[in-house]
């Protein structure tokens, strides 16, 4: 008899016992919200989880397949986010399981060879995209985009957007929503904003669910390098260059030279990849350095941390500096010297 049941997050034996099963999938189990699992006989032979709103490791042995078992566990996180009142959702699984998912009313977003990632509730990438569209002037030529977490915005940012708006007749610059930085997402968001203000041929937009977030790149937040980096960065760079620049029509999109962060030059090594054969093109711009160092927003933050805010300032654009010096500021400023390492 089959037993299914939201696994106890305090109980040792329970979490030995999932992670157990997910190695068989080569899948690390790193303590989600809330996990359910189906049981035969006290053996775990299915399992999913949710994290945030994206629900992953959605796995069930193979002799347990077309039994109804996904879709049983599938409707138990369903109704553990609405409890929640989370009101979309993202489903991280296999391409094999499209039919069973597209079979209780979720939306493909994109798949890849290895992974399918697909949408319930009420918000959608049709209604995110229409958005975006609604706000850009379709008259214009050529049309370029950037993808920046700006966590803070340095003078290293800033090169790079100048550049590109130099190159385009409309920069669409995407700053990353997830609100996994010590920067807020809105901080980051409104410090951009400002420095553009008075140049109408830049527009900033929030990155949404679809660019470098939960669901398309989770070990994005912390610099995971592990098996799974190779799909994630799959999955995000062919969104953006199959549907995201399709749609928007982008015919550039502009990242910069990544000697430093071994995971983002892997994200641009797979997002030039996945434009071959496409309208747009990457192009990538060399970083600049302050002395014989790269100006990087890591640096930024440890000089913060350090208290050498005039070193740090030196680093930051204009809009960087005048939120830094307000009160909100000072107080993340503070926020960061107390941060353990």
């Amino acid at each position: 008899m089959l037993t299914t049941n939201f696994i106890n997050k305090r109980n040792n034996f329970e979490i030995k016992a999932i992670w157990d099963f997910l190695q068989k999938y080569k899948v690390d189990y790193d303590s989600p919200d809330m996990t359910v699992v189906v049981r035969d006989k006290g053996t775990i032979i299915g399992t999913g989880s949710v994290d945030g709103k994206v629900m992953k490791y959605m796995f069930i042995d193979d002799e347990y397949k077309g039994q109804g078992i996904l879709p049983k566990i599938y409707n138990m996180l369903l109704s553990y986010l609405l409890e929640q009142n989370v009101l979309e959702h993202f489903i991280f699984t296999k391409p094999e399981n499209e039919a069973i998912f597209k079979g209780l009313g979720l939306k493909k977003v994109l798949n890849t060879s290895r992974v399918l990632l697909l949408e319930g509730g009420f918000e959608s990438y049709s209604s995110w995209i229409k958005s975006i569209k609604d706000q850009l002037d379709l008259s214009k030529g050529l049309r370029g985009a950037i993808v920046a977490n700006c966590n803070p915005m340095t003078k290293g940012h800033k090169y790079l957007m100048d550049y590109a708006k130099d190159k385009v007749d409309e920069l669409i610059i995407f700053i990353v929503e997830e609100d996994e930085s010590l920067f807020p997402t809105r901080v980051r968001y409104n410090i951009v904003k400002n420095e553009y203000k008075d140049d109408p041929k830049v527009k900033v937009f929030l990155g949404g669910p679809y660019i470098i977030s939960q669901a398309t790149f989770p070990t994005y937040f912390i610099k995971k390098l592990d098996e799974t980096t190779e799909i994630y960065t799959e999955l995000d760079a062919n969104i953006f260059a199959q549907k995201i620049a399709v749609d928007l029509d982008i015919d550039i999109r502009f990242v910069g030279d990544e000697p430093i962060d071994r995971l983002t030059n892997e994200y641009n090594n797979m997002l030039l990849k996945s434009t071959e054969n496409m309208k747009m093109r990457l192009e990538k711009i060399d970083r600049i350095k302050d002395n014989s160092e790269y100006i990087s927003a890591s640096k930024v933050r440890r000089l913060l941390k350090e208290n050498k805010i005039e070193d740090a300032y030196k680093m930051l654009t204009e809009s960087s500096i005048e939120f830094l010096n307000s009160q909100e500021g000072q107080n993340l400023i503070k926020k960061i010297q107390e941060k353990e390492s």
